[in-house]
């Protein structure tokens, strides 16, 4: 699949840009921020949120099915790639020689796995518990979903399209299935901010 040159072109300033901005004093951080299993004791903090707020029964399927969803975005979005077929910012012969390539993959671009599916828990976390949610909390996801989200530009491994795109779509999604839990489970008493016992 073909984008269009005046995306692509755009695409191609901006992610020379951001990643040119980087240096070595910052590589160390961003390396670490974009990876996910460095993050796994965040996501352990995000269950024990989940079963706090919502019970340990309900925690708990909510927990299942964030997992779930997350899993079946990563294989829709593996789908996408192939079928797109856009190289990596680090594979393109036309911009290599300007980037700051830091880590690279054999995976196509887009979308973003990364920014799909932190989207995706933050809106998940925001809407299911948007009643009920601790401020700090919801900043910290936030933070950390940006963060996340803007490593995949600095090391140069997505454009800045693949990031919108699957920041729209991680976010729909995780709205999507907020809503569906919800409904499913019928928990409106939860969710008007009283006590669900």
């Amino acid at each position: 699949m073909l984008f269009a040159r005046p995306i692509q072109s755009f695409d191609e300033k901006i992610v020379i840009y951001l990643n040119n901005l980087g240096s070595e004093t910052w590589d160390g951080f961003w390396l670490t921020v974009t990876d996910q299993f460095f993050w796994i004791w965040f996501y352990l903090l995000i269950v024990i949120v989940l079963v706090y707020k919502l019970g340990l029964k309900k925690g708990g399927w909510a927990t299942v099915l964030l997992i779930v969803i997350i899993a079946l975005n990563d294989q829709f979005i593996n789908f996408v790639k192939e079928f797109t077929g856009r190289d990596r910012p680090c594979h393109s012969e036309l911009i290599q020689e300007h980037l700051r390539i830091l880590k690279c993959t054999s995976q196509k671009s887009f979308f973003s796995a990364h920014a799909a599916n932190s989207f995706l828990l933050l809106s998940y976390v925001f809407f299911l518990l948007k009643n009920n949610i601790n401020r700090i909390f919801f900043i910290a996801v936030v933070l950390w979903a940006l963060f996340f989200t803007y490593s995949r530009l600095y090391l140069g491994l997505h454009y800045p399209s693949d990031i919108m795109v699957g920041m729209t779509e991680g976010a729909l999604f995780g709205y999507l299935a907020a809503e569906w839990f919800k409904k499913k489970f019928r928990y409106r008493r939860f969710f008007t901010g009283r006590r669900y016992t």
